[in-house]
């Protein structure tokens, strides 16, 4: 009974257009007043996704909610804002782009290579299907809002 009551509640089902975000509940580590995502084990949303499939997370230590992949209509195109990375130089519009970033789906990757925060130069053309970070990226199309915006 004490098994069932520990392992069910941890086994999430994540669709196959969606991704779960994962909050860690207790840490002895601390997030970064600047950072929204913990890296190292910290805290709070971490910043391995959980692709689809049937997953495990304790959920004593971990709380995952479901987020739906970034979909770009037809006509219409996703403007891309990071809220992680480092910070714009002074009087720069946008930020820096290099091609590792790809479409933006890997966020150790796009912190390692020197990604900044703010507003991405290139866009997500029409169509786009992506696994997109709903914590480190904000991405906007004509009439919807990608990601958590807390």
């Amino acid at each position: 009974m004490v098994l069932a009551i520990l392992i069910l509640p941890s086994l999430k089902v994540i669709g196959p257009t969606q991704v779960g975000l994962v909050m860690k509940r207790l840490s002895f580590k601390k997030l970064s007043e600047d950072n929204p995502v913990g890296f190292e084990g910290e805290a709070g949303y971490q910043a391995d996704l959980l692709m689809p499939g049937l997953r495990f997370k304790l959920w004593i230590f971990y709380k995952v909610e479901k987020h739906p992949w970034v979909q770009v209509p037809a006509g219409e195109i996703g403007v891309v804002i990071s809220q992680v990375g480092a910070p714009l130089p002074i009087g720069a519009k946008s930020a820096v782009y290099k091609k590792v970033f790809g479409n933006f789906t890997d966020i150790r990757e796009f912190i390692k290579e020197g990604g900044q925060k703010g507003v991405q130069r290139p866009v997500f053309p029409p169509g786009t299907l992506a696994p997109v970070h709903p914590v480190g990226f904000l991405i906007i199309t004509k009439d919807k809002v990608y990601g958590n915006q807390d």
